[in-house]
């Protein structure tokens, strides 16, 4: 009982400590879908798909049991949930600093990017979520984006042929 108790403690000091930048995510969100479709800051920006594109989707997949689902539109959701899960673990029951805390970030970070590259050559533009968002605001401001984006697919689906 003292345990959780403790866990409890820890939990809601660290909501306190993060609840104003989750307010601030919380707002960002409502207001970006009141008048956008994608979320991603780099999607609304550059119209190009981020590394961590696909994410919110698979994690709601998940907690609906649709792991296919997840894993088609992001696989590294499930290395995701693995390390935070393995973080709350030593954060919240264990009370302790989490062991290999960093070596484990940059194991996660690195897998996400190789499965980026790997998922933008075999796929972009024309698989969800590695599509092309042409309503971006480089797209609307720079001259010639439009164009050098459109070379790039163009030679991307060249390269799969």
């Amino acid at each position: 009982m003292k345990r959780i108790k403790e866990s409890g403690k820890r939990f809601w000091a660290d909501v306190k400590q993060y609840g104003p930048a989750l307010i601030v995510f919380a707002v960002y969100y409502g207001i970006v879908h009141l008048f956008r479709a994608a979320f991603c800051p780099m999607i609304q920006i550059t119209g190009l798909p981020c590394a961590g594109c696909g994410l919110t989707r698979a994690f709601l997949f998940m907690l609906r049991g649709e792991f296919e689902r997840a894993v088609y539109i992001q696989p590294m959701a499930f290395a995701v949930v693995a390390f935070v899960s393995y973080c709350a673990f030593f954060r919240y029951l264990k009370g302790t600093k989490v062991v290999a805390f960093s070596s484990l970030f940059v194991i996660l970070v690195s897998g996400i990017l190789l499965f980026y590259v790997i998922r933008m050559v075999l796929y972009f533009p024309d698989r969800v979520p590695y599509v092309y968002a042409r309503d971006n605001l480089l797209a609307n401001y720079l001259p010639g984006y439009q164009e050098f984006i459109t070379r790039v697919i163009t030679s991307l689906r060249n390269m799969r042929l």
